[in-house]
């Protein structure tokens, strides 16, 4: 009878361990694509912020014409991480093909690309505090 029980509770936990896999799957997929969205937001709000410093270029004759290169190095820096996330894909598509180091190497880049992003969100922050000081000025 206690075998009967063990082998139950053995079967239980490898079901709920392969629903925890599959859980953490999910998540690192997740991740990824609020990382994508993100991105795509700030991409949009940068080409609004390079109108605007055209803008405020036309408009005062304080905004020098330099000022454009603030939205301008923001936008390539975004798509410089979007080009790490699609190295990182291309990554995964072959990482059967990989050896256990540049797999190791792959994780910590992971890691860069998460801390690059949060950056991003915080330059694209900068980029809106100096527009609304030009704004005001």
């Amino acid at each position: 009878m206690t075998d009967f029980d063990i082998d139950k509770i053995e079967k239980e936990m490898a079901e709920r361990d392969a629903r925890f896999a599959k859980t953490e799957e999910e998540g690192l997929k997740n991740i990824l694509k609020y990382f994508d969205r993100i991105h795509d937001k700030l991409f949009s709000v940068n080409t609004v912020y390079i109108a605007g410093f055209i803008a405020l270029i036309k408009i005062s004759d304080k905004v020098y014409p330099l000022f454009i290169l603030v939205p301008i190095l923001n936008m390539l820096y975004l798509i410089w991480i979007e080009y790490r996330m699609l190295q990182k894909s291309r990554f995964e598509s072959m990482v059967t093909q990989k050896t256990q180091n540049e797999i190791n190497q792959w994780g910590k880049d992971i890691q860069k690309t998460n801390l690059l992003s949060l950056i991003s969100i915080i330059l694209t922050l900068i980029v809106a505090i100096i527009f609304v000081y030009l704004l005001f000025i």
